[in-house]
């Protein structure tokens, strides 16, 4: 061994991390690596999303381990430093080891980061664009620091979206626990297949409650379903939320099997001119799937380079137009003049208010309620104007102007409330995911009450999470205002609920 450290950097970038299908004990890998430094040996990076034992619940295990069938000597001791970086390079967690490996071992960190912190309590700084960032540093002994070598590998989890409307006629004549059963087969390389079933229960108790089963067939099985949402169609074509699981962050990565809705047999008929037209049932189900590694590569590697020389490289000197290109209009610039300037409008949205012009071309592509009505057989098809009454002309505005340019003006609590809602009425998921993190960055102690009962009301289990966490954690500031003894007397199921929960979590 020379007299010179020689660092050995190897940064691995998992994209669609949230969707990491894992459950405890199952291991993702990093493609393998090695060098010169490393003296014929290969390695990888192995991440447990869940954690590798039961004893290490609710927490990320991450390990270096040396390949069992490799070239290099017997024995090789290393120090090594493995971290979760943020996007700006700094360490949010990070464990020193060192260990003398044989072949085949593997060493590191058993609680590298809380899977909750990552996934929920601080996404933001862990996950910029659901992309989580693992860094190996490997300091081979010596005195001088000289070369060092970067390798930068990738690894992307598959992901795959179907949306299909299930609809069950004769409604009002199915029979307790008769199984209305619909074939799904994605047109996708990957061709996906699954069933859709739809039943309820003939107990009285609960008033006819429905269930949704959405089950992969076996020859999908290595496509796991963590997200489902369910809405109704009603005869104006609003969507009514009625269901929703997203099994991405529990800490044993449940499988969904049942889902089951939030409307009743007996709420549904109760209201049949609205919900059902010519005892039909429109169901909208929107799945995503999981589908395994969707690809993993090693994308650069910097050779033996001074450390000096590292910090004159850079991205921008891959594009020699980066200028040029930057002073070119996007094409959200060009939408957001065809929107400003009200060109080639071919459809209204009105409120009780106000009529604002739009294309139908734009309000399909962006929101697929929207799209089911201006396809479907509804109203709206045939018709050049769309009513908008339970959304305010400001809200409206907003919506609109993000779904021509993708981006919110001036976003503020009470329009990000507002926002939300109209997200989740017309599915717009990128609108919502904006409006969460900013009320989730932005919550007090008086409005930690209305997040939770917006979360609520709307079953987003994710922001119901954050919320109750928050009101946990501020639980004598929250208990104590004003906002929250509202609560009590409007929404008192709500507020037992989270008081049982915060008990549970004390037991």
């Amino acid at each position: 061994m020379n007299n010179e450290i020689q660092a050995y950097t190897i940064t691995w970038f998992i994209e669609n991390y949230s969707y990491c299908w894992h459950k405890q004990g199952e291991v993702l890998k990093s493609p393998e690596f090695t060098g010169d430094v490393l003296e014929g040996t290969i390695w990888t990076l192995q991440l447990y999303p869940r954690g590798d034992e039961a004893k290490h619940k609710g927490n990320i295990s991450l390990y270096l381990t040396r390949n069992e069938d490799d070239d290099g000597p017997e024995d090789i001791q290393l120090k090594y430093n493995l971290s979760i970086l943020a996007t700006d390079e700094s360490d949010l967690r990070s464990s020193k080891c060192e260990f003398l490996f044989r072949k085949g071992d593997g060493y590191g960190a058993i609680n590298i980061a809380k899977i909750d912190e990552v996934l929920i309590l601080k996404k933001s700084d862990y996950l910029n664009q659901d992309t989580l960032i693992i860094c190996c540093k490997i300091m081979m002994d010596g005195k001088n620091i000289q070369p060092v070598t970067q390798i930068n590998v990738r690894t992307s989890i598959g992901i795959e979206q179907i949306l299909f409307f299930h609809i069950v006629e004769d409604f009002s004549e199915l029979k307790p626990s008769e199984k209305k059963i619909i074939q799904i087969r994605s047109v996708s390389k990957k061709a996906l297949a699954l069933s859709s079933s739809f039943y309820f229960y003939a107990d009285s108790c609960c008033e006819g409650k429905i269930v949704a089963e959405i089950t992969p067939s076996l020859s999908s099985s290595n496509q796991i379903l963590l997200k489902c949402r369910l809405s109704l169609l009603d005869s104006s074509g609003k969507k009514i939320h009625c269901g929703e699981t997203d099994n991405r962050f529990d800490t044993t990565r449940q499988d969904i099997i049942k889902l089951p809705l939030s409307l009743t047999k007996t709420v549904i008929l109760k209201k049949k001119s609205e919900y059902l037209v010519d005892d039909k049932l429109s169901l909208l189900c929107e799945c995503t799937f999981s589908t395994g590694v969707e690809f993993e590569k090693i994308e650069r590697i910097l050779y033996k380079l001074p450390i000096k020389a590292l910090d004159q490289i850079s991205d921008k000197d891959e594009d020699l137009y980066s200028e040029q290109l930057s002073e070119c209009p996007s094409a959200l610039d060009n939408f957001r003049e065809i929107y400003n300037n009200r060109l080639l409008n071919d459809v209204v949205l009105k409120t009780k208010t106000k009529a604002f012009p739009a294309h139908k071309i734009v309000l399909c592509a962006r929101s697929p309620v929207f799209k089911a009505m201006l396809t479907n057989d509804m109203k709206e098809k045939n018709s050049k104007c769309i009513e908008v009454e339970d959304v305010e002309d400001d809200t409206l505005q907003q919506l609109l102007l993000f779904l021509y340019t993708d981006y919110v003006e001036n976003l503020q609590w009470e329009s990000a409330i507002r926002l939300y809602y109209a997200g989740d009425k017309y599915d717009v998921r990128k609108l919502k995911v904006i409006c969460s993190s900013f009320l989730v960055k932005n919550v007090t102690a008086s409005s930690a009450g209305e997040l939770l009962l917006l979360a609520d009301t709307h079953s987003d289990s994710l922001l119901k999470k954050f919320a109750e966490e928050f009101i946990f954690k501020h639980e004598e500031d929250v208990f104590g205002s004003d906002e929250w003894m509202k609560l009590i007397e409007t929404n008192p199921l709500l507020v037992s609920k989270t008081m049982c929960l915060k008990y549970l979590r004390k037991l």
